[in-house]
């Protein structure tokens, strides 16, 4: 049965947020409604990219449209603040696959070069209503151009690529970096829409008690926390303050009852119970007064996040602010800046200080900018998705899903010929789906089980959907489990990541149009699951296996088996 390619969620997503910000201000021309909504789109996508990257008001971003006859394909023109003149292409596909035809492409570079050439008779009305405003940016020694092909589709080919290298190599011969050119795909659309709904960096003064200095290679700054000021941070910011740590806080354990009996029983002794705390920060400066014996320094520390000490920062924030006015304590407090620091080191930093604690593996998955990606992504829909440790601690609902749940519905799509692995894992050992390699070359089963089930390609859609089909399935087998003998019972229990492999590969329905599994579906599901678990019975009674029934489904060959048997049965469509 064909499956048709879904309209990405990303796509859904972007297109309500371009009604929301520019469905007043903006008005779509055709001939039909369809035609009028589609040039509403595709203006609106350049106001979209103005508004969160030049600097433009929306309003700003609207007026900025010049798109119509002779626009010589540039569809906006907006000068921003810091006397930057941005020139848009924009397109909107509907479909959120392609790109803009190689003609388009083109006449939006000759319109770019007749404009910085000054040749404005070429140009429209509304493009020449800003040619004062144009000749004022051009004629100032600072001024940059930034060339933008905005589009709701896939990354460009090499032909577009070309077209644009050109542009850039005919302008700054003498003056480097005058003119750029971005192509703005709706991957790239999507995460400026995501930054946009961020939360704002955490920007803070932060007094330290016999403070040190660390100047480089990277800068860094320790000493004594008060509590006190500890929990002050933790209530104004809540989870912000932990945002990229690898662990939420995970409430009541012995560890962290022990941090909180310290702290009311013992808060002089807390310094030296406790390993600390240590944040990352874009930035951190001294401010007056200065000490010059380092008693005491006060600091302004912007961008910051706690990435070790989750669970202490949990347990201060427990107790009311005024319990540390009458029992005062402190902790070991590290700020690692980020300046000038190379790509990626803020991880590495994030993943080897919690790794001198016990960490497990999934944690690390919380260092994946895919795993933040999709959680916001799907909140957008009201979906959440929990990745870290201490977020698992909210209950699972039909909303609510977790980074083990989506693991285990993932690890049962594989079709790879170590697909077997995988659904043995799913079953006996599922800290196995979060390796990844431990050394170069590493060729060990399930080594890059991670990168395998987490991939790139993978969407928000295609995970949700993955997990709604893994919990449909548990509730029908079991279901049917009930109704069954006892070896039949047994069979069904034990094979329920067999049978959910097989379900998946047939019906493919983790790639689907709808966010949620539809009436349709779940009929469809069902009758396949029918089918599925009376073969899975059939076919595992028929051998002799000479073992319990638990061992077959936790034996990769004994799978292999099953699934050979199975087969045959199941050649009509699911």
């Amino acid at each position: 049965m064909a499956t048709q390619i879904p309209i990405p969620l990303e796509l859904t997503l972007f297109t309500g947020a371009l009604d929301a910000e520019f469905g007043t201000l903006i008005v779509g021309t055709g001939n039909s409604a369809v035609e009028q909504k589609r040039n509403f789109y595709s203006k609106a996508v350049a106001a979209y990219v103005l508004t969160h990257e030049a600097g433009a008001t929306p309003q700003q971003a609207a007026v900025a449209n010049i798109d119509g006859g002779l626009d010589h394909g540039i569809d906006s023109v907006f000068i921003g603040p810091d006397n930057t003149l941005w020139l848009i292409q924009s397109k909107y596909i509907a479909v959120g696959r392609g790109e803009p035809e190689l003609g388009d492409v083109a006449k939006f570079r000759d319109g770019v070069t007749d404009l910085i050439h000054g040749r404005f008779e070429r140009f429209n009305q509304a493009l020449n209503a800003k040619v004062p405003d144009i000749q004022r940016a051009l004629s100032q020694d600072e001024c940059r151009i930034r060339v933008v092909l905005a589009y709701s589709g896939t990354a460009i080919s090499e032909d577009r690529r070309h077209i644009f290298g050109d542009l850039e190599r005919a302008f700054n011969g003498t003056n480097p970096g005058f003119l750029r050119c971005f192509a703005y795909g709706l991957t790239t659309l999507h995460d400026i829409q995501l930054a946009a709904n961020a939360l704002a960096p955490i920007e803070s003064e932060i007094e330290l008690n016999d403070f040190g200095h660390v100047p480089g290679p990277y800068r860094a700054f320790y000493g004594r926390l008060s509590a006190k000021r500890l929990a002050e941070l933790g209530v104004e910011h809540s989870d912000a303050l932990v945002e990229r740590n690898i662990r939420r806080f995970k409430g009541s354990t012995d560890v962290n009852d022990g941090l909180t009996a310290t702290l009311k029983d013992e808060p002089h002794h807390f310094f030296y119970f406790n390993n600390g705390v240590t944040f990352l920060c874009e930035s951190m400066s001294e401010i007056h007064p200065r000490d010059t014996h380092r008693q005491k320094g006060l600091f302004r520390a912007r961008g910051i996040s706690i990435i070790n000490g989750a669970q202490t920062v949990g347990a201060i924030a427990k107790e009311p602010i005024a319990h540390y006015e009458a029992h005062p304590a402190e902790v070991l407090a590290t700020f690692v800046c980020l300046e000038n620091t190379p790509d990626a080191f803020g991880d590495r930093v994030t993943q080897y200080r919690n790794r001198q604690n016990a960490v497990d593996l999934q944690d690390f998955a919380a260092l994946d900018e895919k795993q933040s990606s999709w959680r916001q992504t799907l909140l957008m829909t009201g979906i959440e998705y929990l990745f870290k440790h201490g977020d698992d601690d909210s209950p699972l609902s039909l909303t609510v899903f977790s980074v083990q749940e989506a693991a285990l519905a993932l690890a049962c799509c594989q079709t790879s010929n170590d697909w077997a692995d995988f659904v043995v894992a799913a079953k006996t050992d599922r800290k196995r789906l979060f390796r990844k390699p431990a050394f170069v070359g590493d060729a060990a089963p399930l080594s890059d089980a991670y990168s395998r089930l987490f991939t790139d390609s993978l969407t928000a859609r295609e995970l949700w959907r993955s997990v709604q089909i893994s919990r449909f399935a548990q509730r029908t087998i079991k279901a049917r489990a009930n109704g069954e003998p006892a070896e039949g019972k047994e069979i069904l229990q034990q094979g329920v990541w067999l049978a959910l492999h097989i379900l998946s590969i047939k019906t493919q329905l983790q790639i689907g149009e709808s966010l949620t599994l539809t009436p349709q579906e779940e009929l469809r599901l069902s009758v396949a699951i029918d089918a599925i678990a009376n073969q899975l019975v059939l076919s595992t009674t028929s051998q002799q296996w000479g073992k319990q029934t638990r061992s077959v489904f936790e034996s990769k060959t004994d799978c292999h088996t099953v699934k050979r048997l199975m087969m045959p049965a199941l050649t009509q469509p699911l």
